[in-house]
């Protein structure tokens, strides 16, 4: 019966872990079809943007190349008349020859002041058009002395700027034209007339059938005084603004304006095609997705899930194990201060924070009658490794220091250390043993960086010869060292981890902030100088995870008539 309850729970759970993954599945399907609806959407309004940007590109370009052309050969005409001024049989050569090199043009004239063609008085025209019998050449007078009354081109001349006409219909059996004036200069750069060259405005309009025709986009060109040229088809003009796609540009030679328009019908067409092409995507690949569930869950999420739940037992038990050598860490070394608050001659405070949960540095102190012991280490390495190697390096200590010479019981030590260190762990260690009825310190210095010494408001690091860091070689020997304490002197030691914390910028700490943060000020207790170098530290790499052991042991000897100077 457990079986079979079992079975029916494992098989209940796969089923609502389906029915979950599932949902889940579908909820994202619908979201992914409301956002690529959006996507297809807005890239759809870009493409038709493009489009009508390009096209309107396209066209704007065709008629600016056919006015630039017409513009082209009509001052070139001017240029050649200035130079033909003296034969008039020279110019209508001349008028014949460019009405037949430019396409499309109805005729091509000049008009001169009066008296500025040879052979005539009053105003005088000489122009060449294009007739069903072919090309023709006249001369005409213009009432002799007044131009005739055309405010187009009597106004270019009078600005003397070249200019485009609006549309004229001169009832010559043919289509609407547009002219183009250009001045008339003389050898002494006088003005003295005007050329002009009129065009069929089918010329210029004639590929707007052609497009409508091949394309769902409508165009519609206006001149300049807002009058319609190309009207659009009729259900363009019929559709509101909000249904309308459009884009305009504005020719500069003759300031008409041309306008493209598309149904935005063109843009949902195309989105509710990709929407139907996708939900049937979706909708197999749903089905699919369904039955790859469903035999993942059965075959592989089970096996995954207890796997998981042994990686979370064991992750808790790790974690368990950590906080209890952290305690014990926390517990091994000294941590309350004042530690001998009988003694008035001696003031220590120490301070150990770990980069990880446990660490590998080590300080710690005694006191053997009026001997002091004390010490400092960091050891090779991080975590639960190194934390052993400074336990018992801790315990070496505690065990050897009172029962030999300090140098005799730095060679234990490292002798000790050596013994079955596979790992090839090893440690820097500063031991020192203060006389606190005469101040004489004995110390023994295994590779660790020099202490500060504070003396009558000066700071100096003590520049004494060190020895090979313990753990390495076990036939290694240790040379004690000696120094007189004052009354009043401060022994500041440290580990690494306070020269090498980093900043934002990567600049280390360094010794020489180091030495700032000691002799800033004149501390008032041992605590006071190990929080104001450990403020320094913080204010320098407060961005910076702390990636080494921080430690310090600061040391005062306090006047006293038992200490022998």
């Amino acid at each position: 019966m457990r079986i079979i309850r079992q079975k029916k729970a494992d098989g209940g759970l796969q089923f609502r872990m389906t029915v979950f993954i599932t949902a889940v599945v579908l909820v994202v399907s619908s979201v992914v079809m409301v956002v690529l609806a959006h996507i297809v959407t807005e890239d759809c309004e870009r493409i038709l943007q493009e489009r009508l940007s390009d096209d309107i590109t396209a066209i704007s370009r065709i008629m600016e190349q056919r006015l630039l052309r017409i513009e082209g050969s009509t001052n070139m005409v001017a240029a050649l008349v200035k130079e033909s001024l003296s034969c008039k049989e020279d110019i209508d050569t001349l008028l014949q020859r460019s009405l037949e090199s430019m396409d499309n043009v109805y005729g091509v004239a000049i008009v001169f002041e009066k008296g500025r063609l040879p052979g005539t008085e009053g105003y005088c025209e000489l122009y060449a058009w294009n007739s069903n019998a072919g090309t023709r050449l006249s001369g005409v007078y213009i009432n002799g002395d007044e131009l005739e009354d055309d405010e187009d081109w009597i106004e270019s001349y009078v600005n003397g700027n070249s200019s485009w006409s609006e549309i004229k219909n001169y009832d010559l059996g043919r289509e609407d034209i547009i002219c183009y004036y250009c001045p008339l200069y003389g050898p002494e750069c006088t003005r003295i007339g005007m050329v002009y060259s009129a065009v069929f405005l089918d010329y210029l309009t004639s590929f707007v059938t052609e497009y409508k025709t091949r394309t769902d986009i409508d165009i519609s060109i206006y001149n300049s005084a807002g009058e319609m040229i190309v009207a659009p088809d009729e259900y363009i003009r019929e559709l509101s603004p909000e249904n309308l796609v459009t884009m305009e540009n504005t020719i500069d030679n003759i300031g008409w304006k041309v306008i493209l328009s598309a149904d935005r019908k063109i843009i949902d067409k195309v989105v509710g095609r990709t929407l139907v092409g996708m939900s049937l995507i979706f909708a197999l690949m749903f089905i699919v997705v369904s039955l790859v569930i469903g035999l993942t869950v059965r075959y592989v999420a089970k096996p995954y899930i207890e796997e998981q739940q042994r990686i979370q037992r064991e992750k808790a038990v790790i974690e368990n194990e950590m906080r209890l050598a952290s305690k014990a860490q926390h517990e091994l070394v000294p941590h309350i201060f004042p530690p001998f608050p009988e003694r008035q001659d001696i003031d220590i405070s120490a301070c150990l924070h770990p980069a990880r949960s446990v660490g590998g540095d080590l300080y710690d102190y005694f006191l053997s009658n009026d001997l002091l012991y004390f010490c400092i280490g960091d050891v090779s390495g991080k975590g639960l490794q190194g934390s052993l190697f400074m336990a018992a390096t801790h315990y070496l200590f505690r065990s050897t220091a009172t029962a030999m010479p300090l140098a005799d019981a730095a060679r234990q030590i490292n002798i000790s250390l050596c013994a079955d260190n596979e790992q090839c762990r090893f440690v820097t260690l500063w031991l020192g043993c203060l006389d606190l009825g005469t101040g004489e310190l004995e110390y023994v210095n295994a590779g660790h960086d020099s202490p500060l010494l504070v003396r009558g408001g000066k700071t100096e690091f003590l520049q004494i010869s060190e020895n090979m860091p313990m753990g390495v070689l076990d036939q290694a020997e240790f040379v004690p060292g000696k120094l007189k304490l004052l009354p009043g002197d401060t022994l500041f030691l440290y580990t690494d981890g306070i020269t090498e914390a980093m900043n934002a910028r990567n600049e280390e700490f360094g010794k020489d902030r180091l030495f700032e943060a000691v002799s800033a000020l004149p501390a008032e207790s041992a605590g006071d100088l190990i929080e104001r170098v450990l403020n320094s530290i913080r204010q320098h790499s407060s961005e910076t995870e702390q990636s080494d052991d921080i430690t310090m042991l600061s040391l005062r000897l306090n006047d006293n008539k038992t200490i022998n100077s």
